[in-house]
């Protein structure tokens, strides 16, 4: 029972990080007034003159969330807890590709969002996994 509350905890604490960096991206680049998200042609087109320090606080939130996921599942399953931390990790990283190849993103970015997110999300398996247990 500690492993699917730790799992919904970090899904929980990754979204809602990830949600903050979206309103300050927002807040930075606001999507235009008369923007047609059924036209895809015009969604691609504003976001690829997006500068990429916005690509980049993406690329953060996204590394941060897969690490709070990792660290928070791992520390709050109390066995099993790099299988815990594993499980909230790649929920969360289908969550990301998904967003990633649903939305017109650049490629140099969907490749280190993904890099990042694996990497990120193995350092907090381990810190929070390497937790003694008596």
């Amino acid at each position: 029972m500690k492993q699917i509350f730790g799992i919904f905890t970090a899904l929980a604490a990754a979204g809602l990080i990830v949600v903050m960096a979206q309103m300050i991206r927002e807040g930075l680049f606001p999507w235009p007034a008369s923007m047609n998200f059924n036209n895809k042609k015009e969604v691609a087109a504003w976001m690829s003159n997006l500068p990429n320090r916005i690509f980049i606080i993406i690329a953060i939130s996204h590394g941060v969330a897969a690490f709070s996921a990792g660290l928070i599942s791992s520390l709050v399953a109390g066995s099993h807890r790099v299988k815990t931390g594993l499980v909230a990790v790649c929920i969360l990283i289908y969550i990301i590709i998904m967003y990633l190849f649903e939305n017109h993103f650049p490629l140099w970015f969907k490749v280190t969002d993904i890099t990042t997110i694996i990497v990120m999300g193995g350092i907090g398996i381990t810190t929070g996994s390497a937790r003694y247990v008596s």
